[in-house]
Parts: structure tokens; C-alpha cells; sequence
């Protein structure tokens, strides 16, 4: 005993094993530290007060401290092994080469979807094209020279471990320094002594999802986002009661009558007409409302004051896909996973398939888009909800997403004048969709590439209406102008930044509109599954109550929206916002109790055998 205190006072700053521990820790912590202070100081806007960067610095470091902990105990295993040094070297190596990736990956996510690695994220991974098409050219060899950069560090620094471990090879001592060492190191793993590890939330100290994502520790959270059950998991303690269920049910719906039994609803759609759904690609509703000196929208606000204009619409969800099955079946977005990546749930959408409906009454059905059909399984679901022809041009490419869309506004208009009477057509556009690659200046920020990509895009809208005049079709077209879903590029961070960043366009619009309609924009509250409801009853007189969707034109539509996405909810309501996590399933309030109930009974739907 005497001997091994004598060692420990005597020797700890001059044994090899306890001095390549330490350096371990040492550069693990580093590589912690830079990581989430560079993305901290990439992400943060220059509207962002300076008070906050000191906080999101500051709150992070326990989970630092944890990470490294759990990787120097790592290295302490291996210090026992024979050839210690470059296996020590090769962990090293492999370590920085994934904390330097998830750091990339969590860039990106951070630039377009404001999170870090989620599950949602890691369910995108297995359509590895789509993700390369999201990268500008500029991008791609932006991280071919980052992964060469990182390789060179990994090979300088083995050797520098193996040297170091060579010299330190004459006082090597593991017996006596070991049981300490991994003590400490226990507590750094649990983040203090207390009796409850440390858990991701101990580094969220903002009440914004953004900043709570920029301060956690990157590779915490790609550890938690694996350790998250997933939805098929989580069934049982979503399910609510029955009673519940309907209640929510029954308050988003709204009730069926007027006062006194009334059911009558005006007629602003010349029945007959044709239809043309032009689908936005992640343009959020404040870049249309910018200051009309500045507008990059012209042609979308032309359209507007040509028809009613709801500019408090919301998004189901934060995806294409979901975006898809809201738009034409009525369904609200799924709170983890979309519908269309499981094909084996397409039974919940309840038969509700607008293009089917408009084909069962002679309509001619069309789904133009210039990209790649075989995403998210788009091209089969959207020929399953009743689109007869899905016209994509995979050999005509001139954008990395694929033909753009003032190319595909030509080939749009063209085949619409030849297409036989009545049409139900929609174009999915694709030029506002990251890496903006019809922006010639590629060194510009994100939120400018962004804004100059909408104006394009714009442009290309302007130019199908103006040939639709041309060939007399704008008189007989009710044209539905509505975006996919919401952005966080050069979305302004406010307190009500989860509500903004689902508020999207949404237009009806186009010659059959009736004149006392037309420059309308009601203030009503409403979403994008209103819209299933609202055409099938203007065009093809189908009143029915239909589950999760709404006629838009209804007095007494409830004027609400919820818009689910990675395991949480916000409910937009007038003067009123709600932003729930729904990992904890409790009903604390009537609006978790709208929440919780209609998500239950999706999730219901959604696993019905």
C-alpha cells in the first residue's frame, strides 16, 4: 500500500500510461469544443442577439466532457493490449474521421432543416442520391477537400501517438494509476456524481429548438438519435383513449351545421373547370409578403389578387412526401415517419385520392415533375392516388435535381394545350430546392441563393400563366398555388419561429374564380389537408365529412392547423401558437389534449391491420 501512495505522489505526471490517457482526453476534448463552436459560430445569424453565443458555448460542455470521458476509457482498454500504440492510433484515427463527419452531416441538416442527426434524417439516408443532389458542385469538392484535409490530420497525428508512446515506452505503469483514472473518468461519462446521468436535455438552456440543437454536442446527439425508440416502438404509449380521440377529432373538424342546421356553402369555382396544381418547393409564406419594393414574387402576387389568397396556411409536415399526401389525399403528416416511405400504410389514406376523384368524372390526369420519380416512393404513390401519367424527362437534365423549372414551365404549357379537356394537372417544382443551382454566384449566403432561386422560379410561373392567356386555357383553369412545405433558410428567428416556419403560400386562383372572390384573402386559419375537402365539394359536389380535411369555404371550419414533425407538434390557432414535444405523452392542457388525441388517432390509422 505504502508503495503504490509512494508511486502515486511521485510519479503521476511522468507515467506513460496515465500521460497518453491524459492526452487522449486532452484532444478529444479539443475536437469536442471546436466542433460545436464552429457550427455555433457558422449558424448563428447576425440578428441574433450577442448575449446568446456565451450561453450556447457555455451549456454544451458537460456533454463535451462526457463524449471525451466515454472515448479516453476506450483508450484505457486498449493501453492493456499488446501493439498498444497503433491500435491507440487507428481508434484515434477512426474517431475524428466520425466526429468529423457527423459535424459535416450536422452542418448541412443545421443550414436546411435548423436540427442535427435525427431519426427522421437517418431514415433519408437510404436514398444517398437524392442527398448528393442536394449538393452544389462548389459543395461536393468543398468535402472532397475536407475528407483529404481530415485524412492527412488522422495519419499526422497517429504518428505522433506511436512517437509519443515510444518515448514514454521506460516508465509504462498501468496497475497502480488505472483504478483512479477510470473513476474520474466514470464521472466525467455520467456527468457529475449526482444520481441521474446526464441526459441530452442538459444542454438545451434556450426555449428554441435551433439554439438547443447548436448547443447540444454533436456526437451526444447522433447517440441519442439511435437510443430513440422508433415509432413502431412508441405505439403503445401514444395511443390515447377512444374518448380522447373523438373529442380531438370532433374539435378539428369543426362542427357540421351552422346555428340552426344550416349546410350551406357559397360557390366560388365555376364547376367544369379545369385544374392546375402548382406545388412550390419549400417556400415559406413570408417571402411573398415581403416589402412590395423588394418583392421577388411578382407573379405569385399577381395570381393572389386574381383569386383568394389564405396567407395563414400551414404545412402538415416538413417534407415533399408528406407535403404530397396532404395535398391530394387529406392526410395530415404522420408524427415521425411520412406515409409515402411505407407503402404497406397506404391504406390508411381512406380511399380520400383527389386525382381519382377528378379522373372519375372524365378529368384527364397529369403529375409533372423534373425530378427524379422513384424519391420516396413518389412515382408509385402518386400513379396510385389516381395520377394516370407521371411525366418526368430523366434524359433532359440541366440542374443536379434534374430539368428546371423554367425549362419545365415550356414543356408544362405545351402539353396542356394538346392535353384532352377537362385536365387535373400538377407540376411539383424543383429550382428552389437546395444546392439553387440556377443561381450562377454559388459564394452568395444560403438565404440569398434561396431568394434569388424563388425569384427564377417566380419568373417560370409567370411565364406558364402568360402562355395558359395565350392559348385561351387561363379562363377555364382554377389554378391551386400552394408550397410543399416550410424552410428555415432566411426564416426570422422570433417567438414565433416554429408556427412561421410551416406558414407556406396558398392560393386558389385562375379565370373560373367568381369576381366577388377574386383579391380575397381571409384571415382564417387553415391547412394544407383543407384543400382535399374544399375542391371535391366546389368542383365535384362531394359534401361528405371527410376525416383530417376541411372545406376551406365553410363558415364554420374551425380555423386551426396542426403540423407534426420529428416527434413534435405545433398547433396554430388565431392569436394563439402551441409547440409541443410529444416524446412525453402527457395532457397537461386542452391543446395537448387536441394534439395527442388527433395524433393518436393517426398513429391509429396508420397501424390498423
Amino acid at each position: 500500500m505504502n508503495r503504490i501512495l509512494d508511486n502515486i505522489k511521485k510519479k503521476p505526471f511522468k507515467n506513460g500510461f496515465f500521460l497518453m490517457s491524459a492526452i487522449s482526453f486532452g484532444l478529444a476534448l479539443l475536437s469536442q469544443w471546436l466542433g460545436r463552436t464552429l457550427l455555433i459560430n457558422i449558424q448563428l445569424q447576425p440578428s441574433v442577439a450577442p448575449s446568446i453565443k456565451p450561453i450556447l458555448l457555455s451549456a454544451g460542455w458537460l456533454q463535451d466532457i462526457s463524449i471525451s470521458s466515454y472515448y479516453t476509457l476506450s483508450i484505457c482498454l486498449l493501453l492493456l493490449l499488446p501493439k498498444r500504440a497503433q491500435l491507440v492510433a487507428i481508434f484515434q484515427g477512426i474517431f475524428l474521421i466520425l466526429h468529423s463527419t457527423v459535424i459535416l452531416i450536422d452542418y448541412y441538416l443545421l443550414k436546411t432543416w435548423s436540427c442535427k442527426i435525427n431519426r427522421l434524417a437517418l431514415d433519408y439516408l437510404s436514398y444517398p442520391k437524392e442527398i448528393l443532389n442536394s449538393l452544389s458542385s462548389k459543395d461536393l469538392v468543398y468535402i472532397l477537400i475536407f475528407f483529404l484535409l481530415l485524412l492527412t490530420l488522422v495519419v499526422i497525428l497517429g504518428k505522433l501517438i506511436v512517437a509519443v508512446h515510444n518515448k514514454l515506452m521506460s516508465n509504462f505503469q498501468s496497475k497502480w494509476i488505472i483504478l483512479p483514472l477510470v473513476c474520474l473518468l466514470i464521472i466525467g461519462a455520467r456527468g457529475g456524481i449526482n444520481s441521474i446521468p446526464l441526459g441530452l436535455g442538459s444542454a438545451q438552456k434556450t426555449n428554441s429548438s435551433l439554439y438547443n440543437s447548436l448547443s447540444t454536442n454533436s456526437l451526444w446527439n447522433l447517440f441519442h438519435a439511435f437510443q430513440q425508440p422508433t415509432l413502431n416502438q412508441n405505439i403503445k404509449s401514444a395511443l390515447m383513449s377512444s374518448a380522447i380521440e373523438q373529442n380531438a377529432l370532433e374539435k378539428y373538424m369543426g362542427p357540421d351545421t351552422f346555428p340552426g342546421g344550416l349546410k350551406r356553402m357559397p360557390q366560388i369555382i365555376r364547376k367544369g373547370s379545369n385544374v392546375l396544381f402548382i406545388v412550390l418547393e419549400g417556400i415559406n409564406e413570408h417571402w411573398l409578403e415581403r416589402d412590395p419594393s423588394e418583392s421577388i414574387t411578382p407573379n405569385l402576387l399577381r395570381l393572389a389578387q386574381d383569386g383568394m389568397w389564405f396567407k395563414k396556411a400551414y404545412a402538415a409536415g416538413d417534407r415533399t412526401d408528406k407535403g404530397l399526401a396532404a395535398i391530394f389525399c387529406g392526410y395530415p403528416s404522420q408524427p415521425v415517419k411520412g406515409i409515402l416511405l411505407d407503402p404497406a400504410k397506404w391504406g390508411a389514406l381512406h380511399q380520400q385520392f383527389l386525382p381519382l376523384q377528378f379522373a372519375k368524372q372524365g378529368y384527364n390526369t397529369n403529375f409533372y415533375y423534373g425530378g427524379d420519380p422513384d424519391f420516396a416512393n413518389m412515382g408509385t404513390f402518386l400513379k396510385f392516388i389516381g395520377f394516370q401519367h407521371v411525366k418526368t424527362y430523366p434524359n433532359d437534365q440541366d440542374s443536379k435535381w434534374g430539368v428546371n423549372d423554367e425549362t419545365m414551365s415550356n414543356r408544362l404549357l405545351i402539353d396542356l394545350i394538346h392535353r384532352p379537356k377537362p385536365f387535373f394537372a400538377s407540376w411539383l417544382m424543383i429550382s428552389s430546392h437546395e444546392p439553387y443551382d440556377v443561381i450562377d454566384n454559388q459564394d452568395l449566403p444560403e438565404a440569398e441563393k434561396l431568394k434569388l432561386s424563388i425569384r427564377y422560379s417566380d419568373a417560370a410561373i409567370g411565364k406558364l400563366i402568360e402562355g395558359l392567356k395565350k392559348s385561351n386555357l387561363y379562363d377555364s383553369t382554377v389554378i391551386v398555388v400552394v408550397s410543399d412545405h416550410g424552410k428555415s433558410v432566411g426564416l426570422p428567428v422570433t417567438e414565433d419561429y416554429e408556427q412561421e416556419f410551416f406558414r407556406i403560400p396558398l392560393m386558389i386562383t385562375g379565370g373560373p374564380i367568381r369576381d366577388m372572390y377574386r383579391g380575397v384573402a381571409p384571415h382564417l386559419i387553415v391547412s394544407q389537408t383543407d384543400i382535399y375537402a374544399t375542391l371535391t365539394e366546389q368542383l365535384l359536389g362531394n359534401a361528405a365529412k371527410t376525416p383530417f380535411s376541411r372545406n376551406m369555404i365553410y363558415a364554420n371550419h374551425p380555423g386551426m392547423a396542426i403540423s407534426f414533425t420529428d416527434n413534435k407538434a405545433v398547433l396554430a390557432a388565431s392569436g394563439y401558437r402551441h409547440f409541443l414535444f410529444m416524446d412525453a405523452f402527457q395532457l397537461k392542457t386542452p391543446s395537448d389534449s387536441l394534439v395527442l388525441g388527433l395524433q393518436s388517432q393517426l398513429i391509429r390509422d396508420f397501424f390498423r391491420k
